[in-house]
């Protein structure tokens, strides 16, 4: 085998799965983009996800199919770099049955072939191939830096949008009290909705029920401790309306 065989296999594969799973990422974020509140994070936990998934498929298979193909060249005939390249690609396309995937498998394998032509060559010069590492990680940060930087401030979450968030859902009971902050009058029922701040964008919303008559049942309430995106149940009394 040529020369830092291993070691060339292996920077391949980290190049190749960093330089895909940016790219993925960015794709993701560029769909995603009026869904997602921070670009940054968004940008890292798909980077993530690719990263590892892709990862583990270019160092496992497409490391052991180079080192198949290279093997076989070496040993058979003399390495066309163009035809070296070409059979990645191939491999790349028969790993996968679904299109998109496919496009993705070709062009993982012929960066992957690029990338490993292009560190043989700067090792059987005897130059240092570390850079190669470097920049693609580099870049990393830097996108990651930018798309942070470019996220736009989130608005504040207010009491009202507190109210909003616990009171979109259908077909539950607190369906029955006001939609904001205030108190409405059916038939012998009086419903409160109230809301109190108890932290940074932190709020415990309450809906409470009474009655005109008393021997129509003590007063009923129920109160969600809420937040961006998610409310809990925080307290209850009595069994229901």
């Amino acid at each position: 085998m040529q020369k830092k065989f291993f070691q060339r296999k292996m920077m391949a594969s980290i190049v190749t799965a960093i330089t895909l799973a940016m790219i993925l990422a960015s794709i993701s974020i560029y769909d995603d983009v009026g869904g997602t509140s921070d670009y940054g994070e968004a940008f890292l936990a798909a980077a993530m996800l690719y990263g590892t998934y892709g990862g583990v498929i270019i160092l496992v298979y497409g490391s052991l199919v180079s080192a198949i193909i290279e093997f076989v060249m070496n040993r058979w005939f003399k390495i066309n770099t163009l035809i070296y390249i070409l059979l990645h690609g191939v491999f790349g396309l028969i790993m996968f049955e679904a299109p998109i995937l496919a496009v993705f498998g070709v062009a993982a394998a012929l960066l992957y072939s690029l990338i490993d032509r292009w560190i043989l060559h700067r090792i059987k010069k005897d130059k240092p191939t570390l850079m190669l590492m470097l920049t693609p990680i580099a870049l990393f940060m830097m996108t990651w830096s930018i798309l942070s930087f470019i996220t736009p401030d989130r608005p504040p979450f207010t009491a009202e949008d507190a109210v909003e968030f616990v009171t979109s859902g259908k077909g539950t009971i607190i369906n029955k009290f006001p939609k904001e902050e205030g108190i409405i009058t059916v038939g012998i029922a009086t419903r409160e909705t109230s809301v109190e701040k108890i932290g940074n964008e932190v709020y415990i919303v309450t809906f409470t029920e009474t009655w005109k008559y008393e021997d129509a049942g003590g007063p009923w309430s129920i109160s969600y401790i809420v937040e961006r995106g998610s409310s809990t149940l925080y307290d209850q009394s009595h069994d229901g309306l």
